[in-house]
């Protein structure tokens, strides 16, 4: 891939929900972590992949890097624009290079409104309107051409389509402002296998026709490897692991990488039967009382007595890589004694959360933890 110009710079942003409680007065009790502390970069003409289970914080980054969610701390640069400090008629003119193509296709169309008119109010709002109606209408039926629609598309509604076709049309619309980059959350998760090659091959075309750039939010490994050229790996509101996509799938550094790649079905059954298996004990922990030290310390196999609950590690390189390779870089204490085998992983008793912040290897929580504040 060519190098490009840095499009987007997204420096410890941070997205947080007050916890409220009370009676007659509402109070804040504490805050969830939806977003911890995000730093990445993305270049004009690349997609960057973006991966983790669910909770992790992954949609909600995409939504506060285009300010559909207003960050708590941090801030986002596109294209050498702050995004922060641009109000009104400014931050509207920047949004028409900023689109979204939603996880639930149904649910971002308008079902009482027709192709045509919800196209055309893309345009209308950007004022891109041609000067004709005739070239108006020329121009959605070039948009729906170039996502694999016929032209008498235009006269149907959202419902008359199936999940695969409205996915496109939620292309179109975002096609239709004429946009830089493309922030697509789990673009595919909701298809059929074979509706999801069909979509991730067109948003390869229109890569190349328009020269877009992507940001593909998915929990689907191997999705994010048909597609991306750098992949940043997301656990509880942070990045644990960032690099070029082949070199993170053949060398992963990070605990939860591994595990996440050890769940992903390999075709050969002789592989499939030889590789390792990496179990995670415990669920994800909540956001409104994160661990102390590193995140994913409560549930890695290969945590040790020392650092990992006290000291949060950052992204680095690892010693003796290659400076003129393309930055892989990984949050963890001992990712060089994981990587050469010294450390072995070991069986890990999954720890409750009792108070904000201190988690303990005591029973499940009590009805005076986070978990039952928020279910009040």
């Amino acid at each position: 891939m060519t190098t490009h110009r840095l499009l987007v710079e997204v420096d410890d942003l941070a997205v947080r929900y007050p916890i409220k409680r009370g009676l007659f007065v509402d109070r804040t009790v504490g805050h969830v972590h939806a977003v911890d502390g995000v730093s990445l970069r993305i270049r004009a003409g690349e997609t960057y992949g973006l991966v983790g289970e669910s909770g992790c914080g992954k949609s909600t980054l995409g939504r506060a890097l285009l300010r559909l969610t207003e960050p708590s701390e941090g801030r986002v640069v596109f294209d050498g624009v702050d995004l922060a400090g641009l109000r009104g008629e400014a931050l509207r003119r920047i949004r028409r290079r900023l689109q979204m193509v939603f996880q639930d296709s149904l649910a971002s169309l308008d079902p009482r409104q027709s192709v045509r008119s919800m196209l055309l109010e893309a345009l209308r709002a950007h004022a891109l309107e041609e000067s004709s109606e005739e070239a108006t209408d020329a121009r959605m039926r070039e948009l729906l051409d170039a996502v694999g629609l016929p032209s008498g598309a235009l006269r149907r509604y959202p419902h008359e389509f199936s999940g695969g076709q409205r996915q496109r049309l939620g292309i179109a619309r975002a096609l239709a402002v004429r946009p830089d980059l493309i922030v697509a959350d789990e673009p595919v998760s909701a298809l059929d296998v074979s509706v999801q090659a069909q979509v991730l091959n067109l948003l390869d075309d229109l890569q190349d026709e328009f020269g877009l750039t992507y940001l593909v939010i998915a929990h689907d490994l191997a999705v994010v490897r048909h597609v991306a050229d750098r992949v940043g790996v997301m656990y509880l509101g942070g990045i644990v692991e960032e690099g070029p996509a082949g070199s993170l799938y053949d060398t992963p550094l990070h605990p939860y990488t591994r595990a996440l790649l050890s769940a992903v079905p390999v075709p050969d059954p002789e592989v499939e039967d030889r590789r390792e298996r990496i179990l995670l004990s415990g669920d994800l922990p909540s956001p409104a009382a994160p661990p102390s030290g590193c995140r994913f310390h409560t549930r890695c196999p290969w945590r040790q007595p020392t650092r990992c609950a006290d000291e949060r590690p950052v992204l680095r390189r690892l010693p003796g890589a290659d400076p003129g390779l393309e930055a892989h870089t990984v949050a963890c204490h001992y990712a060089e004694v994981i990587r050469s085998g010294e450390l072995r992983p070991h069986r890990v008793e999954p720890e409750a959360v009792t108070e904000v912040g201190e988690p303990t290897a005591a029973p499940p929580p009590t009805p005076a933890s986070v978990t039952e504040i928020l279910r009040r």
